[in-house]
């Protein structure tokens, strides 16, 4: 079909999929992401020679097309097993992925070759007979888009949609929890403590040896991931309270004293996880010319964003083939 342009607002996994697909399909996706990055959840920070996993702690896999990516990522030396020592725990019964060096290694990986405009961060959509708009923080727009992917949390993405399509409603009922991140590295390495689990801690649900990861660099740094209740409850909390209350539940959880902090810093994700999902793949109004993909509407894990986003992409090519069909068509019959 003819080349038609769309317009993927986010450029996390469900974006960078469903962009790809679209080009698959022959469409023309630009994608606008906020930061200067590709990758959304799946990031890393680095700071005083250390890097840290922040986001999205692993990926699994189930499905055969994300397996197809995942090896080919592999291959290109963006991926790798994460085998850590986690008795008893989730790798006894599935491989654990990792970007490599870094977790955002894999979206940089997925991005190549697409046509993405970063640090714009769109808050305003816009629809004329010409197609849609698409306008950021600065108020300059871009236009004529033939469709509208949204690959966003589910509440950002219907704050963009409320004024365009009933579907809206639907994203917006979809709970998503925060998340307090602390990454903090220590002068020497921390005893008698498996590199990585989930706990039962009502505080510290997460940790993991950072270092443990294939391609870093520095053994001692670790990710303590707080549980959705404490980060609702201490949503606006001073980021060094946090460190602190997650450091020494960390510590008092072992019974050990913690080796000398050499480094310490955090995140506060808003939309970090999904609570219930839509239970189906992607939403999409034809008629609106809009749609929307994202780990939201089938499971907490990356591979449900990957699959949301390249099943949306393809709907999106679908349809707009229909369109050009029907249109070629009715100019046919008008030429008799």
């Amino acid at each position: 079909m003819n080349s038609v342009s769309v317009a993927v607002i986010g450029a996390g996994l469900a974006g960078l999929a469903c962009a790809r697909r679209l080009s698959i399909d022959g469409c023309r996706p630009v994608v606008f992401e906020r930061q200067r990055a590709p990758g959304g959840r799946l990031a890393t920070r680095s700071f005083e020679g250390a890097t840290f996993d922040h986001g999205a702690q692993y990926l699994t896999v189930r499905d055969s097309a994300f397996r197809e990516m995942i090896a080919a990522a592999a291959a290109s030396g963006t991926a790798a097993r994460w085998q850590p020592d986690w008795p008893g725990g989730e790798q006894e019964h599935a491989e654990l992925w990792v970007g490599t060096p870094t977790m955002n290694a894999l979206p940089r990986f997925l991005a190549r070759d697409l046509d993405i405009e970063y640090a714009t961060r769109v808050t305003r959509l816009a629809r004329a007979r010409g197609g849609w708009t698409v306008i950021d923080d600065k108020g300059a727009g871009v236009t004529d888009f033939g469709f509208v992917a949204l690959a966003l949390p589910a509440p950002e993405a219907a704050a963009l949609a409320a004024m365009h399509t009933p579907l809206a409603e639907r994203v917006g009922a979809i709970p998503m929890a925060p998340c307090w991140a602390v990454m903090v590295g220590f002068e020497g390495p921390v005893q008698r403590i498996a590199d990585a689990g989930f706990t039962d801690d009502a505080v510290l649900p997460w940790i993991a040896r950072n270092g443990s990861k294939p391609g870093r660099h520095a053994p001692d740094t670790w990710v303590l991931h707080a549980s959705a209740d404490f980060s609702r409850r201490e949503f606006d909390a001073p980021p060094a309270r946090v460190q602190t209350k997650l450091l020494e539940r960390f510590a008092g959880r072992f019974g050990q004293r913690l080796p000398r902090i050499l480094l310490a810093d955090s995140h506060r994700w808003r939309h970090a996880r999904v609570e219930t999902p839509l239970g189906e793949p992607f939403l999409i109004d034809p008629a609106a010319g809009i749609g929307f993909c994202g780990d939201w509407c089938l499971d907490a894990r990356g591979e449900a964003a990957f699959l949301s986003g390249s099943s949306l992409g393809a709907a999106i090519g679908a349809q707009l083939s229909q369109i050009q069909r029907s249109g070629a068509s009715g100019k046919m019959r008008g030429e008799r």
